[in-house]
Formats: C-alpha cells, sequence, structure tokens
C-alpha cells in the first residue's frame, strides 16, 4: 500500500495531471468570485438606511461572509470540481504505468458528475450523522473521523476505478473480499484530506492510489 501511494505521489508532476488540478482550482475561484458578487448585490439590493454605522456593518458582513465561506468550502469545491476530471487522471496513470492495459470503459459526464455529488453528499451526511459521537468521543474523536470518512473515501473510490474494468457485480465481490485493505487505503486519504493544501490533491491522489491497489489485486490473482 505505501508503494502504491508513493507512486500517486511521484505522478503529480506529470503535465496531464498538473493541468487537471490548475482547471480545477481556477474553476473553483471562478465560482467563489461569481458567489462574491452576487453577496454584494444582494447586500446591496437590501438598500442603504441612511445610517452611517448600520451601512458600514452590512458592507462589513457581506465582506466577512465571502472570506469566510471561501476559506471553508473552497477546498470542498476544488475537490468536487477534480473528482470530473478522474477519467483524465486515470488515463494518465495508466498510460505511464500500465501501457498494456485495453481501453477502459468510458464513464458519461452526467456519470462522472452524478459521482461527486454523491460523494461530497454522502461525506456531508456522514458527518453530520457522527456529529454527536465526535463532540461526546473527546479524544478518540480524530481517529472515529479517519474510520468513517476512510471507509466512505475507500469503498466510493475503489468502486469508481474498478467499474472502469470490471462489471458491477465482480466489483461488488472484489471490494467485499479486499474490504479492509480498501478501508486502509481509504484511512490513508481522510488523514490527507485533512491536511492543508494536500487536501486539494486528494482526487488526484486517491485516483492514482486506487489504480495502483487495483491493479495490485489483479496481479495477486484477487480477481
Amino acid at each position: 500500500m505505501i508503494s502504491a501511494l508513493l507512486l500517486a505521489f511521484r505522478q503529480l508532476p506529470d503535465p496531464r495531471i498538473r493541468n487537471v488540478l490548475i482547471q480545477s482550482v481556477l474553476a473553483a475561484i471562478a465560482v467563489f468570485a461569481v458567489l462574491t458578487v452576487a453577496i454584494v448585490m444582494a447586500v446591496g439590493m437590501l438598500g442603504l438606511t441612511g445610517v452611517g454605522w448600520v451601512d458600514w456593518l452590512m458592507g462589513a458582513f457581506s465582506g466577512i461572509l465571502s472570506v469566510t465561506g471561501a476559506w471553508l468550502f473552497f477546498p470542498v469545491v476544488v475537490i468536487a470540481l477534480t473528482s470530473l476530471f478522474v477519467d483524465r487522471v486515470a488515463a494518465a496513470v495508466e498510460a505511464r504505468h500500465y501501457p498494456s492495459l485495453p481501453p477502459p470503459r468510458l464513464i458519461p459526464l452526467a456519470e462522472e458528475v452524478r459521482g461527486a455529488l454523491a460523494l461530497l453528499g454522502k461525506g456531508l451526511l456522514l458527518n453530520l450523522a457522527i456529529l454527536p459521537l465526535y463532540l461526546l468521543s473527546g479524544p478518540i474523536a480524530p481517529f472515529l473521523f479517519y474510520a468513517a470518512n476512510g471507509y466512505l473515501l475507500g469503498r466510493d473510490y475503489f468502486q469508481s476505478i474498478a467499474l472502469r474494468r470490471l462489471p458491477l457485480a465482480q466489483v461488488q465481490a472484489v471490494a467485499g473480499q479486499e474490504q479492509m485493505r480498501i478501508w486502509g487505503a481509504g484511512v490513508v486519504l481522510a488523514f490527507l484530506g485533512t491536511v492543508p493544501f494536500i487536501n486539494l490533491l486528494v482526487p488526484i491522489l486517491a485516483t492514482a492510489f486506487m489504480i495502483h491497489l487495483f491493479e495490485r489485486l489483479r496481479q495477486r490473482g484477487a480477481f
């Protein structure tokens, strides 16, 4: 597993992968620029009260709201956008490390969008659902976070990669047989997702990491 992760990190300078990250970050910046303008315009539409300090507070509040929203949600938006380019990252990884593989099943854009939104939604719902456990578990809260999110990330990313090569029934069978290994890989990804700046790379690293893990399972005769 460690060697698979190192291979994923080593391919980050690949121009094809670097371009995906740049495009995702630029798209996220555009999204937040539009949201910032919308917030400022919405505050402006409320009209000025004529009271200097009230108008000043309203303007300051809109600015703080914009900055806070960008700080909290920028990594999430980048991750969601990068997830739309999983197939391009996978193609770059396979071309470099597994050039003898046949062409994979092409995943329609609509399916990629649904997958990205589903992963984002399930992650938010999962963490909201177990938020009380975080608050009550004290020092073991980080371990609970990594275990829960690791299960989700490992399962979803492995399935998205495996479905490019195998039918759903076989993917589910392999995931069941190798669930502890896949869960462990997911925990690593969940941890990386909490590291500033590295978290922006998680979809790319996860794609490359899972491809190497998938191919190692194939070489071991797991399917």
